[in-house]
């Protein structure tokens, strides 16, 4: 869905979301073709296989949730409890320089299973190399946030350096090692491989 009022996409997709949701099951999902804070692991306008409402939820996991008024593609970096103790969560964008506000576990609507390749191959988020990229992405990002915050008093200076060091560490380790870690898997029900009709 790129095209019409961006609001009213964001209803039909919640909607959408929030059935697949009470079903347990999974369904594809484009990203908006101006999302790029899951860069390089995912880019604008790519399609992904979502599980809804996921038995588990574990560090590193690629989640859909809701964020004020909007649906967001993030990745978990861990739990934090709330000011007032009730449980959250924290996810940051692999592409942005700080931390996501704090998540209710109840706005989770579901988990990034699979993203499909411009060549139309489907790649699984799941298993043990995935697993573990996934895992050292929620480090990475957790520790570059955290330097973000470390060299704010340095003044926007000292965090666009952060920011870069961050985004090149990330793009090269992605370059040298994501495809190696993630491996192709079956289309899900109904959405084509490649060279499908």
């Amino acid at each position: 869905m790129t095209t019409g009022d961006p609001s009213a996409r964001a209803s039909l997709l919640e909607a959408a979301a929030e059935l697949l949701e009470r079903t347990g099951g999974r369904g594809v999902v484009h990203l908006r073709d101006d999302a790029r804070s899951m860069e390089p692991t995912l880019r604008p306008g790519q399609a992904v296989a979502v599980e809804f409402a996921p038995r588990r939820l574990r560090v590193g996991d690629v989640l859909l949730f809701r964020q004020a008024d909007y649906l967001v593609v993030h990745r978990l970096l861990g739990r934090s409890a709330f000011p007032d103790g009730r449980p959250g969560l924290r996810t940051r964008g692999d592409a942005r320089p700080g931390l996501d506000p704090r998540l209710a576990p109840a706005d989770v609507l579901g988990r990034v299973v699979a993203a499909r390749r411009s060549d139309g191959v489907w790649i699984g988020f799941d298993g043990g190399p995935a697993r573990a990229w996934a895992r050292a992405a929620a480090w990475h990002d957790l520790a570059w946030a955290a330097a973000g915050v470390v060299v704010r008093p340095l003044g926007a200076t000292g965090g666009r350096a952060v920011a870069a060091l961050d985004r090149l560490l990330l793009r090269t380790a992605h370059r040298l090692l994501f495809a190696v870690c993630h491996r192709a898997v079956a289309p899900p029900v109904g959405h084509p491989g490649p060279g499908a009709v």
